[in-house]
């Protein structure tokens, strides 16, 4: 490749993520995917991500109560269908959503599920505690429900 195509492709990701900020999509420092999840959750819900960056157990605060987000991009192959979540019995969590894009961020799958029926089917491993996203079939919000939402728009094929 040329370095001029490269070149331009990265200024052009960074003016696009300078421009994220701009408009509080991206707030802080972690990553992008992240990110883009809690502000599609707080958006949803109309709620309030957590003022720090790394707060403990919960990202949204809505009216509904507060929201832990996991959030994941996935390549076409990966076959991994879990997230990693700490099973902790006082967590100020009331529901988790879960978010699933593929490599190019269109939405794949969308999980609303109440805290105490995930932390219930949480598994411990060896490295993390996980809740695997087939065990939340119940919990799957169907895409078609979502096209007529404006801010999903650009997340649907």
């Amino acid at each position: 490749m040329e370095n001029n195509i490269i070149q331009k492709a990265l200024k052009n990701y960074f003016e696009a993520l300078k421009e994220l900020r701009n408009l509080g999509i991206l707030i802080n420092s972690k990553d992008f995917t992240s990110q883009l999840g809690e502000w599609i959750v707080e958006s949803y819900f109309k709620g309030k991500r957590a003022e720090n960056g790394i707060q403990k157990h919960w990202d949204i605060e809505t009216n509904i109560g507060k929201i832990q987000v996991k959030t994941h991009a996935k390549a076409d192959k990966t076959s991994a269908r879990w997230s990693n979540i700490n099973k902790i019995e006082t967590a100020e969590i009331d529901f988790v959503v879960i978010i699933v894009f593929n490599k190019d961020y269109q939405l794949k799958e969308l999980y609303q599920a109440p805290w105490d029926i995930v932390f219930e089917k949480i598994r411990q491993h060896s490295d993390a505690d996980r809740i695997f996203w087939d065990d939340l079939k119940k919990y799957k919000i169907a895409l078609s429900e979502l096209k007529e939402n404006e801010l999903f728009n650009c997340f649907l094929d």
